[in-house]
Protein backbone atom coordinates (compact mmCIF):
# COMPACT_ATOMS: atom_id res chain seq x y z
CA UNK A 1 0.00 0.00 0.00
CA UNK A 2 2.77 2.38 0.97
CA UNK A 3 4.61 1.49 -2.25
CA UNK A 4 1.57 2.44 -4.34
CA UNK A 5 1.16 5.68 -2.40
CA UNK A 6 4.83 6.52 -2.92
CA UNK A 7 4.56 5.82 -6.67
CA UNK A 8 1.53 8.08 -6.95
CA UNK A 9 3.28 10.89 -5.04
CA UNK A 10 6.34 10.67 -7.26
CA UNK A 11 4.15 10.72 -10.39
CA UNK A 12 2.27 13.81 -9.27
CA UNK A 13 5.53 15.52 -8.28
CA UNK A 14 7.13 14.67 -11.64
CA UNK A 15 4.09 15.94 -13.52
CA UNK A 16 4.22 19.21 -11.56
CA UNK A 17 7.94 19.65 -12.25
CA UNK A 18 7.50 19.01 -15.99
CA UNK A 19 4.61 21.48 -16.12
CA UNK A 20 6.59 24.18 -14.28
CA UNK A 21 9.68 23.68 -16.48
CA UNK A 22 7.55 23.87 -19.64
CA UNK A 23 5.89 27.11 -18.52
CA UNK A 24 9.32 28.50 -17.51
CA UNK A 25 10.81 27.88 -20.96
CA UNK A 26 7.85 29.49 -22.71
CA UNK A 27 7.88 32.52 -20.37
CA UNK A 28 11.66 32.86 -20.79
CA UNK A 29 11.33 33.12 -24.59
CA UNK A 30 8.34 35.43 -24.25
CA UNK A 31 10.22 37.61 -21.74
CA UNK A 32 13.23 37.93 -24.04
CA UNK A 33 10.90 38.97 -26.86
CA UNK A 34 9.33 41.63 -24.62
CA UNK A 35 12.79 42.83 -23.55
CA UNK A 36 14.02 43.23 -27.12
CA UNK A 37 10.76 44.98 -28.00
CA UNK A 38 11.05 47.46 -25.10
CA UNK A 39 14.72 48.15 -25.80
CA UNK A 40 14.22 48.37 -29.59
CA UNK A 41 14.64 52.15 -29.57
CA UNK A 42 17.83 51.87 -27.53
CA UNK A 43 19.17 49.13 -29.79
CA UNK A 44 18.28 51.21 -32.86
CA UNK A 45 20.06 54.26 -31.44
CA UNK A 46 23.09 52.17 -30.48
CA UNK A 47 23.43 50.70 -33.99
CA UNK A 48 22.90 54.04 -35.73
CA UNK A 49 25.33 55.92 -33.50
CA UNK A 50 28.03 53.38 -34.27
CA UNK A 51 27.85 54.13 -38.00
CA UNK A 52 30.62 56.71 -38.26
CA UNK A 53 31.38 59.29 -40.94
CA UNK A 54 35.07 59.56 -41.78
CA UNK A 55 36.38 63.07 -42.46
CA UNK A 56 39.70 62.95 -44.28
CA UNK A 57 41.74 66.00 -43.30
CA UNK A 58 43.60 68.24 -45.71
CA UNK A 59 47.38 67.77 -45.85
CA UNK A 60 47.89 71.37 -44.74
CA UNK A 61 46.38 70.70 -41.29
CA UNK A 62 49.07 70.52 -38.62
CA UNK A 63 48.89 68.62 -35.31
CA UNK A 64 48.52 71.86 -33.35
CA UNK A 65 45.18 72.61 -35.04
CA UNK A 66 43.68 69.17 -34.39
CA UNK A 67 42.31 70.02 -30.91
CA UNK A 68 40.58 73.18 -32.24
CA UNK A 69 39.03 71.28 -35.15
CA UNK A 70 37.82 68.50 -32.85
CA UNK A 71 36.27 71.06 -30.49
CA UNK A 72 34.52 72.71 -33.44
CA UNK A 73 33.13 69.40 -34.65
CA UNK A 74 31.85 68.49 -31.18
CA UNK A 75 29.99 71.81 -31.04
CA UNK A 76 27.63 70.71 -33.83
CA UNK A 77 24.21 69.65 -32.48
CA UNK A 78 24.15 66.46 -34.57
CA UNK A 79 27.53 65.15 -33.37
CA UNK A 80 27.61 62.54 -30.60
CA UNK A 81 31.37 61.97 -30.45
CA UNK A 82 34.54 62.52 -32.46
CA UNK A 83 37.63 60.31 -32.58
CA UNK A 84 40.89 61.52 -34.14
CA UNK A 85 43.00 59.03 -36.13
CA UNK A 86 46.52 60.29 -36.86
CA UNK A 87 48.36 59.65 -40.12
CA UNK A 88 50.63 57.09 -38.43
CA UNK A 89 47.66 55.24 -36.90
CA UNK A 90 45.93 55.20 -40.28
CA UNK A 91 49.10 53.77 -41.85
CA UNK A 92 49.25 50.98 -39.23
CA UNK A 93 45.65 50.09 -40.08
CA UNK A 94 46.53 49.99 -43.79
CA UNK A 95 49.47 47.67 -43.11
CA UNK A 96 47.18 45.34 -41.11
CA UNK A 97 44.54 45.35 -43.84
CA UNK A 98 46.94 44.91 -46.79
CA UNK A 99 49.49 42.66 -45.10
CA UNK A 100 52.39 44.85 -46.20
CA UNK A 101 53.60 48.45 -46.02
CA UNK A 102 52.08 50.40 -48.96
CA UNK A 103 54.83 53.02 -48.62
CA UNK A 104 57.39 50.45 -49.80
CA UNK A 105 55.43 49.99 -53.04
CA UNK A 106 54.25 53.55 -53.68
CA UNK A 107 57.25 55.41 -52.29
CA UNK A 108 55.04 57.58 -50.10
CA UNK A 109 52.54 57.20 -47.24
CA UNK A 110 49.04 57.11 -48.83
CA UNK A 111 47.30 57.32 -45.45
CA UNK A 112 45.63 60.54 -44.29
CA UNK A 113 44.77 61.77 -40.83
CA UNK A 114 41.03 61.77 -40.30
CA UNK A 115 38.21 62.13 -37.81
CA UNK A 116 35.63 59.45 -37.19
CA UNK A 117 32.47 61.45 -36.48
CA UNK A 118 29.60 59.56 -34.85
CA UNK A 119 26.20 61.15 -35.46
CA UNK A 120 23.27 61.21 -33.04
CA UNK A 121 20.66 58.62 -33.97
CA UNK A 122 17.98 61.25 -34.76
CA UNK A 123 20.12 62.49 -37.66
CA UNK A 124 20.98 59.06 -39.08
CA UNK A 125 18.37 58.90 -41.81
CA UNK A 126 18.26 59.59 -45.55
CA UNK A 127 16.71 63.08 -45.08
CA UNK A 128 19.17 64.44 -42.52
CA UNK A 129 22.42 62.76 -43.52
CA UNK A 130 22.87 64.89 -46.65
CA UNK A 131 22.49 68.05 -44.56
CA UNK A 132 25.00 66.68 -42.08
CA UNK A 133 27.45 65.97 -44.90
CA UNK A 134 27.08 69.51 -46.27
CA UNK A 135 27.62 70.94 -42.78
CA UNK A 136 30.77 68.88 -42.25
CA UNK A 137 32.19 69.90 -45.64
CA UNK A 138 31.67 73.53 -44.68
CA UNK A 139 33.87 73.17 -41.57
CA UNK A 140 36.86 75.51 -41.68
CA UNK A 141 39.72 76.76 -39.52
CA UNK A 142 40.56 80.45 -39.78
CA UNK A 143 38.90 80.55 -43.19
CA UNK A 144 40.87 77.58 -44.54
CA UNK A 145 39.17 74.36 -45.66
CA UNK A 146 40.01 71.45 -43.39
CA UNK A 147 38.07 68.67 -45.14
CA UNK A 148 39.72 66.78 -47.97
CA UNK A 149 37.08 64.08 -48.34
CA UNK A 150 34.07 62.65 -46.49
CA UNK A 151 33.47 58.90 -46.55
CA UNK A 152 30.26 57.16 -45.48
CA UNK A 153 27.87 54.65 -46.98
CA UNK A 154 24.43 56.17 -47.48
CA UNK A 155 23.00 52.80 -48.56
CA UNK A 156 24.01 51.28 -45.22
CA UNK A 157 22.10 54.03 -43.40
CA UNK A 158 18.97 53.52 -45.52
CA UNK A 159 19.20 49.75 -45.13
CA UNK A 160 19.72 50.06 -41.36
CA UNK A 161 16.51 52.08 -40.97
CA UNK A 162 14.44 49.72 -43.13
CA UNK A 163 15.82 46.61 -41.43
CA UNK A 164 15.18 48.00 -37.95
CA UNK A 165 11.54 48.66 -38.91
CA UNK A 166 11.28 45.10 -40.25
CA UNK A 167 12.77 43.69 -37.02
CA UNK A 168 10.15 45.59 -35.00
CA UNK A 169 7.32 44.05 -37.05
CA UNK A 170 8.84 40.58 -36.73
CA UNK A 171 9.07 40.94 -32.94
CA UNK A 172 5.37 41.79 -32.68
CA UNK A 173 4.44 38.77 -34.80
CA UNK A 174 6.82 36.57 -32.79
CA UNK A 175 5.29 37.69 -29.50
CA UNK A 176 1.78 36.82 -30.74
CA UNK A 177 2.96 33.41 -31.99
CA UNK A 178 4.73 32.70 -28.68
CA UNK A 179 1.60 33.55 -26.68
CA UNK A 180 -0.46 31.19 -28.87
CA UNK A 181 2.14 28.40 -28.68
CA UNK A 182 2.55 28.84 -24.94
CA UNK A 183 -1.19 28.60 -24.34
CA UNK A 184 -1.52 25.51 -26.56
CA UNK A 185 1.51 23.78 -25.04
CA UNK A 186 0.61 24.54 -21.43
CA UNK A 187 -3.03 23.59 -21.99
CA UNK A 188 -1.93 20.21 -23.40
CA UNK A 189 0.41 19.55 -20.47
CA UNK A 190 -2.21 20.55 -17.90
CA UNK A 191 -4.82 18.45 -19.68
CA UNK A 192 -2.55 15.42 -19.38
CA UNK A 193 -2.12 16.11 -15.66
CA UNK A 194 -5.88 16.38 -15.13
CA UNK A 195 -6.63 13.32 -17.27
CA UNK A 196 -5.85 10.96 -14.36
CA UNK A 197 -8.37 12.86 -12.20
CA UNK A 198 -11.26 12.84 -14.65
CA UNK A 199 -13.16 10.18 -12.67
CA UNK A 200 -12.64 12.14 -9.45
CA UNK A 201 -14.09 15.22 -11.17
CA UNK A 202 -17.08 13.20 -12.32
CA UNK A 203 -17.62 11.75 -8.83
CA UNK A 204 -17.56 15.24 -7.31
CA UNK A 205 -20.18 16.34 -9.85
CA UNK A 206 -22.38 13.37 -8.93
CA UNK A 207 -22.34 14.30 -5.22
CA UNK A 208 -23.41 17.87 -6.05
CA UNK A 209 -20.13 19.83 -6.17
CA UNK A 210 -20.35 22.97 -8.30
CA UNK A 211 -18.09 23.51 -11.30
CA UNK A 212 -16.32 26.44 -9.60
CA UNK A 213 -15.68 24.33 -6.48
CA UNK A 214 -14.16 21.51 -8.57
CA UNK A 215 -12.16 23.93 -10.71
CA UNK A 216 -10.71 25.98 -7.79
CA UNK A 217 -7.99 23.59 -6.46
CA UNK A 218 -6.71 22.89 -9.97
CA UNK A 219 -6.61 26.62 -10.70
CA UNK A 220 -4.71 27.51 -7.53
CA UNK A 221 -2.19 24.72 -8.03
CA UNK A 222 -1.42 25.82 -11.58
CA UNK A 223 -1.37 29.52 -10.68
CA UNK A 224 1.33 28.71 -8.10
CA UNK A 225 3.20 26.78 -10.82
CA UNK A 226 2.81 29.81 -13.10
CA UNK A 227 4.22 32.16 -10.42
CA UNK A 228 7.16 29.83 -9.78
CA UNK A 229 7.79 29.51 -13.53
CA UNK A 230 7.69 33.31 -13.90
CA UNK A 231 10.26 33.73 -11.10
CA UNK A 232 12.55 31.15 -12.73
CA UNK A 233 12.09 32.76 -16.18
CA UNK A 234 12.90 36.21 -14.75
CA UNK A 235 16.04 34.84 -13.11
CA UNK A 236 17.09 33.36 -16.48
CA UNK A 237 16.39 36.69 -18.24
CA UNK A 238 18.47 38.49 -15.59
CA UNK A 239 21.30 36.02 -16.26
CA UNK A 240 21.16 36.73 -20.01
CA UNK A 241 21.18 40.51 -19.43
CA UNK A 242 24.09 40.20 -16.97
CA UNK A 243 26.07 38.08 -19.43
CA UNK A 244 25.46 40.42 -22.39
CA UNK A 245 26.31 43.57 -20.42
CA UNK A 246 29.46 41.90 -19.11
CA UNK A 247 30.84 41.04 -22.54
CA UNK A 248 29.54 44.30 -24.08
CA UNK A 249 29.56 47.02 -21.37
CA UNK A 250 28.33 49.61 -23.87
CA UNK A 251 24.92 47.89 -23.89
CA UNK A 252 24.34 49.03 -20.29
CA UNK A 253 22.85 52.22 -21.72
CA UNK A 254 20.34 50.19 -23.76
CA UNK A 255 18.76 48.06 -21.02
CA UNK A 256 17.35 50.27 -18.27
CA UNK A 257 16.14 49.01 -14.90
CA UNK A 258 12.70 50.51 -15.56
CA UNK A 259 12.27 48.47 -18.77
CA UNK A 260 13.62 45.36 -17.05
CA UNK A 261 11.07 45.72 -14.22
CA UNK A 262 8.25 46.07 -16.78
CA UNK A 263 9.41 42.84 -18.45
CA UNK A 264 9.52 41.07 -15.06
CA UNK A 265 5.97 42.24 -14.37
CA UNK A 266 4.68 41.14 -17.78
CA UNK A 267 6.29 37.71 -17.43
CA UNK A 268 4.62 37.29 -14.02
CA UNK A 269 1.22 38.42 -15.34
CA UNK A 270 1.46 36.14 -18.38
CA UNK A 271 2.60 33.25 -16.17
CA UNK A 272 -0.48 33.60 -13.97
CA UNK A 273 -2.88 34.34 -16.83
CA UNK A 274 -1.74 31.53 -19.13
CA UNK A 275 -1.66 28.95 -16.32
CA UNK A 276 -5.10 29.96 -15.00
CA UNK A 277 -6.78 30.21 -18.40
CA UNK A 278 -5.25 26.97 -19.71
CA UNK A 279 -6.26 25.13 -16.51
CA UNK A 280 -9.84 26.40 -16.69
CA UNK A 281 -10.00 25.37 -20.34
CA UNK A 282 -8.64 21.87 -19.57
CA UNK A 283 -10.86 21.25 -16.51
CA UNK A 284 -13.97 22.47 -18.33
CA UNK A 285 -13.40 19.79 -20.96
CA UNK A 286 -13.93 17.07 -18.33
CA UNK A 287 -16.69 18.97 -16.54
CA UNK A 288 -18.77 18.82 -19.73
CA UNK A 289 -18.20 15.08 -20.24
CA UNK A 290 -20.77 12.46 -19.34
CA UNK A 291 -19.71 9.37 -17.38
CA UNK A 292 -19.75 7.17 -20.51
CA UNK A 293 -17.47 9.50 -22.44
CA UNK A 294 -14.86 9.53 -19.66
CA UNK A 295 -13.83 5.96 -20.61
CA UNK A 296 -13.09 7.09 -24.17
CA UNK A 297 -11.43 10.43 -23.32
Amino acid sequence: MSGKHQYKTISLFTAGVITTISITLVLFLLGLTFLVGFTAKGISSYLKENMGISIELAESIDEASIAKIQKGLNANPYVKSVIYISKDEAKKQLVEDLGRDPEEVLGYNPAHAYFDVFIKSDYVNSDSINKVEASLKAQSLQGATIVNNIVYNEKDIINANSKLSLIGSILIILAVILVFISFTLIRSIIQLNIYSKRFLINTMQLVGATNSFIRRPFMWRMILSGILAAILANLAITGVVYYVTNIMPETLSIVTMYELLIVYGLVLVFGIFIAAFATAFAVNRYLRMTTNKLYHA
